[in-house]
């Protein structure tokens, strides 16, 4: 009897143990999306240059395209994909849409004058959210939320 009971606290620590590890990876994602963006944006003031930023939640992924047809001149390794976790989920919301040929794309703009169109991208550990948003001044933002829906 006390063999199941130390089997079950030992259990209990470790499913806590992994809820924890989800969250902190979740934050640790939300806050380096935050520096790739800032990084790019100062990028886009410093050479004149406007940048899309694209997501797809599905793969978990986020990379960033000059709009020149030179990206030369940028680091490689700043236009690079990135991925996200796998203990993190990735959800993606633009609320503006910009019309290519008759296709709508989801993606932002961050201008060489440093604007940046309003999104949210929500990086979901097990517990917890960590929302990154355009507030009212244009700067990034985030916010941390008790996870919902799992």
């Amino acid at each position: 009897m006390v063999v199941v009971i130390i089997i079950a606290v030992m259990s209990v620590a470790v499913v806590s143990s992994l809820n924890g590890n989800s969250d902190r990876a979740a934050r640790l994602q939300a806050n380096r999306f935050m520096a790739v963006v800032n990084e790019v944006r100062d990028e886009a003031v410093i050479a004149g240059d406007n940048f899309f930023l694209l997501v797809d939640d599905n793969a978990g992924t986020y990379r960033f395209e000059s709009t020149r047809s030179q990206q030369e001149a940028v680091a490689d390794t700043l236009l690079k994909s990135r991925s996200v976790d796998k203990k993190v989920t990735l959800d993606w919301e633009v609320y503006e849409v910009f019309d290519n040929d008759g296709e709508t794309q989801e993606r932002v703009l961050i201008t060489s004058l440093g604007e940046i169109t309003p999104f949210e991208a929500r990086f979901k550990g097990t517990e917890l959210s960590y929302d990154v948003i355009v507030n009212q001044e244009g700067q990034l933002e985030r916010v941390d939320k008790k996870a919902v829906g799992f």
